[in-house]
C-alpha cells in the first residue's frame, strides 16, 4: 500500500499552471537589481527569486552566502526547483529523486497595488516555512493569495536544504579556520536565517514593513520556526512566531558525528553511520563492522574528499539507509552558535533571551495521519467506484474498508496526540509564562467533519489529523478536486467560515502580536496562556465553534487519565506507556517502569512500537 499521507499532502497542491505575462507595475528594485513579477488575480507574484548563492560544489555543507547581483532585470515568473529530496510524496510516484542542490529561492505574494498605493504601504510580512520532516517539501506548493488579499499582508515562502544536505556534522567538514556558521552543521536553519536577511534588506520595496515580520510553519516547518526562535543569529530578523504542530527539541551535536551504540538507538542520523552506508553501498565494505574499520583508517582529508565526491542521490540514499532506531529526525543541532548548548528549550525558560510573541498549536488527532495506514488499526483492501478512482490518482491502490475497534483507535490517537500537544504547545507555553513572557498563545485545531465513504467514517479515520489545518490557512486548496470531493464534500460553508476565522486571527497576530478578536474584531477573544484560561479551540459552529479552554495537558494528566481508561486492557496500557516513553525526551521512562508495580516490565515489546504509528518526521519512510 502506498503512502496514505500523500492524500493530505495534496491539500496544499494547487494546479498553478504557467505564469502570465510580466507586469511592469510589479518591477521592484532589490539589492541584487531589478526584479519583475506578474499579476495573478488581485495579487502580484514573484517566483523563484534567489536569496543566496547556489550551495553547490565548494559551498555544499557551508553556510549560505549572499546572492550574486543580477546581470539584467530578473524575470521572476517561474518557480525554482525544490531542494533535493526523495521522489514520491510530493508527486504520487515512488522511487527516485527530485529537485536540485541549487534551490535557495523564495516566492513573494503581495496585493496588486498601483505604484501610487505602493508608495504609501508598509504592511506586515509573513514568512512561511514548509514541513515534511526536513526530508521533503517545497515552498512552491503553498498558495497564500487569500491571506494576502483579504488581510493586506505580504507572504514569502522559502526553500531550504534538507536531509544530510541541510543538517550534517563531521569533523572533516570543519577544517581549521572554518567560521562558526560553516562548522555548525545546521545549514537548513542558516538558509532560513539568510531568507530573513534577504527580507530585511529588500521587502520594503514590495510594500513590506521590515520591522514587522512573522515567521510561521507547520510540522518540520514548525520545528524550524522554533529553531529560529531560539537562535541568537535570527534575533531581530523577525518579530512574531507561529509554531504549527512542530517539535521543540534539538539533536545533540555529539551524537550527530558519533557511531551508534550497540543497541542502535540514537535520536539523530549520524554522519559516521552515513559514511558506513556509503562504503557498503559502493561495495567497499561488506557490512557495518568492515565499513567502520575502513572509515577509522581514513584521514579527515580523505573523508572530506570522499564525501564531496558523492552525488546527492548517493548521499540521501546512505542517509536513509543509516537511519537509527527511535526515529533519527532531521533537526537543528545544539552547536552553541546557531542554537545554544541547551537547545530550543532554553528559549522558553531563559528570561535573559530576546523573545517575541508566539503562537503554539497542534491538531486534536495529530497521529491519525500516521496510524490510519497501520493494519493493526484499519483493514485495507481493493475498492470500487469513484472513491477508488480518486485514490488511484494520488497513488493509493487500496481503500480503508474497516476501522477495527473504533473506540480503541480513537483512544490510542488521543494519548499520542495529547503527548504531542504537551511537548509542542502546552509545556513551552507554561515555561514561557513562568519565566515572565506573557505573549504566548496556544490553539488546538479540532475540525473533523469529514464525510462517510463506503461505510467508513473519515471523521473517525482521519479527523483533525496532522497537517489538516493547512488548507484553512491556504484555502486556495479548496479548489483541488480531491479536497473538494473527499475532505470538504458537503461541509464547504462551515469550512470556509472557519478558514476565514483562522486567517483573521493569524493576520491580526502578524499586525499586532496579539490575535485578539481577529482582524475582523468580531471573533471570540483569543487570550494569552494564563492561570485561568489556556488555549482556544478551532472547530465548526456545528460542533463547538471557537472557544477558550481552561484545561491543559501535562505528563501527569496523560498518565492519570490513561491508567483509569477502560478502553484499554492492562497490557495495552503498558504498550502505550512504553511507546510514549521510548522516545526519551517526550514521556518519562520512570512512569512506565513504576506503573502497576512494575508489571509492564514483564512484557515483550519487540514489535509494539507500531501501536503508536510513525512519529512526526517519519514522512520519508
Amino acid at each position: 500500500m502506498k503512502r496514505l499521507h500523500l492524500l493530505l499532502t495534496l491539500v496544499i497542491l494547487i494546479p498553478l499552471g504557467c505564469a502570465k505575462g510580466l507586469d511592469e507595475n510589479s518591477v521592484r528594485a532589490t539589492a541584487q537589481g531589478e526584479v519583475i513579477g506578474f499579476k495573478e488575480g488581485e495579487t502580484y507574484v514573484w517566483r523563484g527569486v534567489p536569496f543566496a548563492k547556489p550551495p553547490i560544489n565548494e559551498l555544499r555543507w557551508k553556510a549560505p552566502r549572499p546572492p550574486e547581483l543580477f546581470e539584467s532585470r530578473f524575470e521572476a515568473k517561474e518557480f525554482s526547483e525544490e531542494c533535493f529530496q526523495p521522489l514520491g510524496i510530493m508527486t504520487g510516484e515512488e522511487g527516485g529523486w527530485t529537485g536540485a542542490e541549487d534551490c535557495l529561492y523564495l516566492n513573494i505574494w503581495s496585493p496588486a497595488w498601483s505604484p501610487e498605493e505602493l508608495a504609501e504601504k508598509k504592511v506586515p510580512v509573513m514568512m512561511w516555512i514548509h514541513g515534511g520532516g526536513n526530508i521533503i517539501g517545497s515552498a512552491n506548493t503553498y498558495y497564500p493569495s487569500h491571506m494576502v488579499t483579504d488581510h493586506e499582508v505580504i507572504v514569502v515562502t522559502v526553500n531550504y536544504r534538507m536531509s544530510n544536505l541541510g543538517w550534517f556534522r563531521h569533523p572533516a567538514l570543519r577544517p581549521e579556520g572554518s567560521t562558526l556558521e560553516d562548522a555548525s552543521g545546521s545549514f537548513g536553519t542558516l538558509d532560513n536565517i539568510m531568507a530573513l536577511r534577504w527580507i530585511r534588506e529588500n521587502i520594503y520595496e514590495f510594500g513590506g514593513d521590515i520591522n514587522n515580520v512573522t515567521i510561521f510553519g507547520e510540522s518540520a516547518g514548525g520545528h524550524n520556526v522554533a529553531a529560529l526562535y531560539a537562535s541568537p543569529l535570527a534575533s531581530g530578523l523577525f518579530h512574531k512566531a507561529i509554531v504549527q504542530s512542530g517539535i521543540v527539541s534539538h539533536s545533540k551535536a555529539e551524537e550527530a558525528e558519533a557511531y551508534y551504540p550497540e543497541d542502535g538507538v540514537s535520536s539523530i542520523t549520524s554522519s559516521k553511520e552515513v559514511i558506513n552506508r556509503l562504503l557498503i553501498n559502493e561495495e567497499k565494505a561488506e557490512d557495518i563492522k568492515e565499513a567502520k574499520e575502513l572509515q577509522n583508517k581514513m584521514s579527515l582529508q580523505e573523508i572530506k574528499k570522499y564525501l564531496r565526491s558523492k552525488t546527492p542521490e548517493e548521499l540521501l540514499t546512505a542517509y536513509r539507509d543509516a537511519r537509527p532506531k527511535r526515529g533519527g529526525m532531521t533537526r537543528v543541532f545544539n552547536d552553541g552558535h546557531v542554537v545554544g548548548r541547551k537547545g530550543i528549550y532554553e528559549s522558553f525558560t531563559n528570561d535573559q533571551l530576546r523573545r517575541v510573541p508566539i503562537i503554539l498549536g497542534t491538531n486534536r488527532y495529530e497521529s491519525k495521519l500516521f496510524n490510519m495506514r497501520n493494519p493493526k488499526f484499519v483493514r485495507w483492501g481493493e475498492g470500487e467506484g469513484a472513491l477508488a478512482k480518486v485514490f488511484s490518482w494520488v497513488g493509493i491502490d487500496e481503500l480503508p474498508l474497516e476501522i477495527m475497534r473504533p473506540d480503541f483507535y480513537n483512544a490510542v490517537n488521543q494519548y499520542s496526540s495529547d503527548s504531542w500537544k504537551e511537548r509542542a504547545a502546552d509545556s513551552p507555553a507554561r515555561q514561557l509564562v513562568a519565566s515572565g513572557h506573557r505573549d504566548a498563545y496556544v490553539y488546538r485545531f479540532d475540525w473533523d467533519d469529514l464525510p462517510v465513504f463506503q461505510e467508513v467514517d473519515f471523521g473517525v479515520l482521519a479527523g483533525a489529523a496532522h497537517a489538516l489545518e493547512i488548507i484553512f490557512l491556504f484555502p486556495a486548496a479548496f479548489d483541488n478536486y480531491v479536497i473538494k470531493n473527499i475532505v470538504i464534500k458537503d461541509s464547504y460553508d462551515e469550512v470556509k467560515k472557519l478558514s476565514d476565522q483562522m486567517m483573521s486571527y493569524w493576520a491580526e497576530f502578524a499586525y499586532s502580536g496579539d490575535p485578539g478578536k481577529g482582524r475582523s474584531n468580531n471573533l471570540v477573544q483569543w487570550k494569552a496562556w494564563s492561570e485561568s484560561e489556556k488555549y482556544i479551540i478551532f472547530d465548526s459552529e456545528e460542533d463547538q465553534g471557537l472557544v477558550m479552554v481552561e484545561s491543559e495537558v501535562t505528563v501527569d494528566s496523560i498518565f492519570n487519565e490513561l491508567i483509569t481508561d477502560e478502553r484499554f486492557t492492562q497490557d495495552e496500557k503498558c504498550q502505550l506507556l512504553f511507546s510514549m516513553s521510548y522516545s526519551g525526551d517526550e514521556f518519562p521512562i520512570e512512569l512506565f517502569n513504576t506503573y502497576a508495580e512494575g508489571y509492564c516490565l514483564t512484557l515483550d515489546y519487540s514489535d509494539i512500537l507500531e501501536i503508536m504509528g510513525e512519529k512526526e518526521g517519519d514522512d520519508d519512510d
